[in-house]
């Protein structure tokens, strides 16, 4: 349980919680957390997943099984030799597309990656999920029909699926604005100023 401890105390530290906030939030007391921490303490199933989900973290790298922080990072790092298998395998002529997709998406990401900017990051993760999971759902409804989708039921199911894409993106670029002009507003106050040498997104 040493490793718990570790990541526990590290985890703590990371979102600058004390002992006893931590026990507040997870409806324990001080000495409890403090236990879990130095003593070798053992937290029992549901505080052991209440406290990966409040940390963000999977339960085997709380419990010292795993050293990815969460099973998203595993997938991150661990797909590339499919991609690279994809990409091989694609039309040359169709491989500038694919990079320069990513070197897009790359150089807007690394600016507030840079900067540190979360409300920014948070909206294109919600943006490319919703695009992810809503073109994903028109495709099934197309395959699903084996192309034919002359029928009037079917065609008016796509054209909802697609209006609510449309909703949603339009939301997601408005929260994105929102976003810009947030962070403007700390530069031009001062709260900022490490930014200003920067240039917005």
């Amino acid at each position: 349980m040493q490793i718990f401890s570790n990541r526990l105390t590290a985890l703590r530290k990371e979102k600058r919680l004390t002992q006893e906030e931590l026990a507040k939030i997870i409806n324990k007391k001080r000495s409890t957390v403090s236990g879990y921490e130095t003593e070798g303490k053992e937290p029992d199933i549901e505080t052991i997943c209440f406290l990966a989900k409040f940390f963000d973290v999977s339960t085997d790298y709380l419990l010292g099984y795993s050293d990815e922080r969460n099973h998203v990072e595993q997938i991150f790092y661990n797909d590339h030799v499919n991609f690279e298998k994809h990409y091989k395998n694609m039309p040359v002529s169709l491989r500038p597309v694919v990079s320069r997709c990513f070197d897009s998406f790359y150089l807007l990401l690394c600016r507030d990656m840079q900067l540190s900017q979360p409300e920014r990051l948070r909206v294109y993760q919600e943006l490319l999920h919703t695009l992810q999971t809503l073109r994903a759902d028109i495709r099934k409804l197309i395959e699903a029909t084996g192309g034919a989708i002359t029928d009037p039921v079917t065609l008016s199911d796509l054209m909802a699926l697609q209006s609510q894409l449309k909703n949603e993106i339009s939301c997601l670029l408005d929260k994105l604005m929102q976003a810009d002009m947030e962070i403007a507003f700390r530069i031009k106050s001062g709260a900022g100023t490490e930014f200003s040498d920067v240039s917005a997104m």
